[in-house]
């Protein structure tokens, strides 16, 4: 009994121990107040959020009295050198200047002119160090550019250019300026949807340089048609959206890629708002077009009755081409891969932060060696993210991976996995390792686990060499053995007049595509057809239709297997069938028409056969064939899709003994109906759906 007293103290006196531990003791990350997450993509037509394991934790959060300087008026911007010390821009006029373990090396409070004079530069909102040292400021309140050595004296000033390529009506507020390593100057100015302001190394404007370009889609096409047909103030109002959208952000690596941030977009622009821009020509080389690189839409919160959407406000590209860039909105920062790939996303804060690792108005972004540090122009606070062993460990495998070193990462890759199931790139860079190897069959494995196509791909073509140089004799003798086999029945039977098929109902439904005519002359006249076999068509129709997205080819089939709702597809498949059916025979009963519901019924499932043998068939091919192979699939459904419809007309002009003109009167006044038929079961669904929502509240509250 004592011994037994004795081990229940003992545990009772560990859980009160391991709940006075430090968060930070219990796990990576555990004491953060956000959660990371990742995205996985190419699974389905949207991508996927998943939590993912910490890779940026909390390190420090440093205030005035951290740095050993007075307090800070409003942080405007930050940014490092090429020594790693950080810059710090303050409103008041003033730069801090710490080393790269964040203590203060010195502060300047104003520059000064080549006369002598001092330069404030109190409205100044941006700073960049050159790899020479010097400084640009973009002077924003002044419309001017600063360049100044490291201890301030100006060296020269760039205004706004005299020359006709600058609109009459532009106002030049310098938000930002970068050099690159040949002299040339880029500038962004509030408010220019132009691009970057270029100037050469002489001083001389050159021109615009990368700006964005206005984005059209159907959803955009209708509004702009809409607001032309039926124009009021509000909608003339926002007609100015027909220009592009401002850049917010721009760096340059040492390669002098100018790379641009653009902020707060349309919903239906959500994309590309970052690129990568090539010297001179500033076309976008970083295939960021259709990226994402904030939440997606259903993250939208919002706070008094307005949205609060994603805007990003800073970027910061690291010497191996990870961009990191900063929502202000939501104080979250992205992490992303030279290829778009978002890695994780930590931060948070939503503008109410008070604990470590969240913000009040985050503000700037800028990196100082692997830490990421954030600016709070709200609570004066500098936010240093240190990398966490996983995030650490995971940087380093994915540069040996970009640099072909498969075989000497996939022990890393494969802890990775061990700690993060989630996390998507690990399963790239096994499956790269496999195929290394030679392992084929695993590298699919893994790739079709990871959603890598494009290792997929490669694997695969390797395999089928594979397998045909192995199994090609075997291939061959069995593909003269069917076809063989084939011709002799087909000869046989032709000779002999045997009958293969000997139920007449099974040998009408399969000689229907061959012979329509004398086919639906016989249900019409001879009263032939199976009602039968017309549910044996429907079922092998919603069964075609499963295994297409199901067991379809990898290459060849995009869904989300935790989304996939078989009944959505019988709906969409059995479920228009019926529909059509019960509404061509409404009208065409109403029309005059002669036929039955039988014979529509038999007619249009009849008609069916050349989709369910083209499904069956494109299900072999996209498992047999690379994309580049089956560039006729498209126009394989597109035949198979004409000569069902063809089937039908030919079937009901017959049944319903109507002309040409009639049969396609009545047919779109059928499909007519059957989008009234589709409106009208959403509507009892909801109402019947409310009607249950009410029962229920009635029930609870006499219950309770």
């Amino acid at each position: 009994m004592r011994n037994r007293s004795f081990r229940t103290a003992a545990v009772i006196l560990a859980l009160l121990t391991l709940l006075t531990v430090p968060a930070a003791a219990l796990g990576e990350g555990a004491q953060q107040p956000y959660t990371s997450y990742t995205y996985w993509t190419d699974i389905g037509e949207t991508r996927k959020a998943v939590y993912s394991r910490p890779m940026y934790e909390t390190g420090r959060v440093l205030g005035a009295a951290d740095l050993g300087v007075n307090a800070l008026s409003a942080i405007q911007d930050l940014c490092t050198d090429s020594k790693g010390n950080l810059y710090l821009l303050d409103k008041a006029s003033r730069i801090v200047v710490l080393d790269s373990g964040y203590h203060l090396l010195r502060e300047l409070r104003q520059f000064t002119a080549a006369d002598g004079a001092p330069v404030t530069f109190d409205g100044a909102r941006s700073l960049y160090v050159h790899s020479d040292g010097t400084l640009f400021q973009g002077d924003t309140d002044h419309a001017q550019v600063l360049h100044a050595d490291a201890q301030g004296k100006v060296l020269e000033t760039y205004g706004l250019p005299d020359s006709p390529l600058i609109p009459d009506d532009f106002q030049f507020r310098p938000l930002r300026a970068v050099m690159d390593s040949h002299g040339y100057l880029y500038v962004l100015s509030d408010g220019s949807y132009y691009g970057a302001l270029l100037y050469a190394p002489d001083g001389s404007f050159t021109g615009f340089y990368g700006a964005n370009k206005v984005t059209t889609g159907i959803a955009s096409t209708l509004r702009n048609v809409l607001d032309r047909m039926f124009p009021n103030n509000a909608r003339k109002s926002a007609s100015a959206r027909s220009l592009p959208y401002c850049f917010v952000d721009l760096t340059i690596d040492a390669e002098d890629f100018v790379y641009t941030a653009t902020g707060k977009t349309d919903t239906y622009d959500r994309t590309g708002q970052i690129k990568k821009l090539n010297p001179g020509a500033g076309k976008n080389i970083l295939g960021s077009e259709d990226v994402n690189f904030t939440d997606d839409a259903f993250n939208t919160t919002h706070e008094n009755g307005k949205p609060f959407e994603q805007d990003i406000i800073g970027l910061a590209v690291s010497p191996d081409g990870y961009l990191y860039c900063l929502d202000g909105q939501f104080g979250r920062v992205f992490l992303y891969d030279s290829d778009c790939r978002m890695l994780t996303a930590f931060g948070g804060g939503m503008q109410a932060g008070v604990q470590d690792g969240s913000f009040r108005a985050a503000c700037a972004l800028t990196l100082n060696g692997r830490d990421v540090v954030v600016g709070d122009s709200a609570a004066n606070t500098l936010t240093v993210f240190t990398p966490t062993a996983f995030g650490a460990q995971v940087l380093s495998l994915i540069d040996l991976t970009a640099q072909g070193e498969y075989l000497q990462a996939k022990a890393g890759w494969q802890d990775v996995l061990s700690q993060d199931r989630n996390f998507q790139p690990a399963y790239s860079g096994l499956a790269r390792a496999s195929l290394t190897e030679g392992d084929y069959k695993t590298a699919m494995e893994l790739s079709k686990a990871g959603y890598d196509r494009e290792t997929y791909q490669l694997a695969f073509e390797l395999q089928r060499k594979d397998n045909l140089r192995s199994h090609f004799w075997l291939i061959f003798l069995g593909a003269i053995v069917l076809i063989g086999a084939v011709a002799a029945l087909l000869i046989v039977s032709m000779r002999r007049r045997v009958t293969i098929i000997r139920s007449p109902a099974l040998r009408l439904m399969l000689t229907t595509p061959l012979h329509p005519i004398n086919s639906f002359a016989d249900i019409k006249e001879k009263g032939a057809g199976s009602i039968p076999l017309c549910l044996v068509l429907l079922l092998l129709f919603y069964v075609t239709a499963v295994l297409q997205v199901l067991c379809g080819g990898f290459l060849f089939t995009h869904y989300d297997p935790a989304g996939f709702n078989s009944v959505w597809v019988l709906v969409r498949s059995v479920g228009l069938v019926v529909l059509w059916i019960i509404s061509n025979w409404m009208i065409c009963t109403l029309l005059q028409g002669k036929g039955k519901m039988r014979e529509i019924c038999i007619v249009t499932c009849y008609s069916l056969t050349p989709m369910i043998v083209e499904r069956l068939l494109r299900l072999v091919l996209t498992n047999a064939l690379l994309p580049n192979e089956a560039i006729f699939l498209g126009t394989l459904d597109a035949i198979a899709l004409f000569y069902t419809l063809l089937l039908i007309s030919i079937g009901l002009i017959r049944i319903h003994d109507f002309g040409l003109g009639r049969f396609l009167g009545t047919s779109a006044l059928s499909i007519g109906w059957v989008a009234v038929l589709v409106f009208l079961l959403v509507l009892i669904g909801m109402l019947l759906q409310q009607l249950g929502g009410f029962l229920l509240t009635v029930f609870t509250e006499l219950i309770s």
